[in-house]
């Protein structure tokens, strides 16, 4: 088909107007590397595979646009091509490229995510909760939790001290057994501390 006009659009786009009134959107650099001018003549299977390289090209610069503003799991960034109007066989080969190039790595951004929950006293439950939620594969949430010291007791302590010493101190122990229930601690574990700090505090006169 002719081509009988070519125009910018939004973004780094331009429509290509065939005289048949078609017509077809292509990334402007892909387009300018392709030398498409008014008066050409592109076959069908050509329009096909500029459509389908230039979707390829503006789904990675996407996904790149994306990713410096947030980490996103592979299946976050995946919802979002989507979202933003890309197909799927463009979407998955561009988030394709971008895990060769390492700028994808569900595993180490779990392993990272898991490490966070660990340090912010998260239990291993609610961790793995946390990091289904964020779009990550049970393999890989498995990996990642597996792959984490999570120490309950130490844990549990320092929540103990932070957040709920106050209500130990006024007798409230079974509503701080049930909000440590409740975050995802082991019944033992939680069992076995409460004894232990409000031992504690019976000795430093607290009680």
């Amino acid at each position: 088909m002719k081509v009988t006009g070519i125009s910018r659009e939004k973004g780094h786009t331009v429509k290509v107007i065939f005289e048949n009134g078609e017509n077809i959107v292509l990334d402007l650099d892909f387009c300018t590397q392709k030398c498409i001018h008014e008066g050409d003549d592109i076959t069908p299977k050509e329009i096909k595979d500029y459509l389908s390289e230039s979707d390829y090209i503006r789904a990675k610069s996407r996904a790149l646009w994306l990713l410096d503003r947030y980490e996103y799991t592979e299946r976050r960034l995946f919802e979002k091509l989507k979202a933003a109007g890309f197909s799927a066989s463009p979407s998955a080969k561009a988030l394709a490229r971008l895990k060769e190039l390492g700028l994808i790595d569900d595993s180490a951004l779990s392993l990272r995510y898991a490490e966070e929950c660990a340090r912010r006293g998260i239990s291993k439950r609610e961790a793995y909760a946390k990091l289904y939620q964020k779009g990550f594969s049970g393999e890989t949430v498995k990996k990642a939790i597996d792959g984490t010291l999570f120490d309950e007791r130490s844990q549990i302590k320092e929540l103990l001290e932070r957040k709920y010493k106050s209500k130990l101190s006024a007798g409230e122990t079974e509503k701080v057994y049930s909000a440590l229930i409740r975050k995802g601690f082991s019944y033992g574990a939680v069992r076995d501390m409460l004894k232990e700090y409000s031992h504690e505090l019976e000795l430093n006169g607290e009680d």
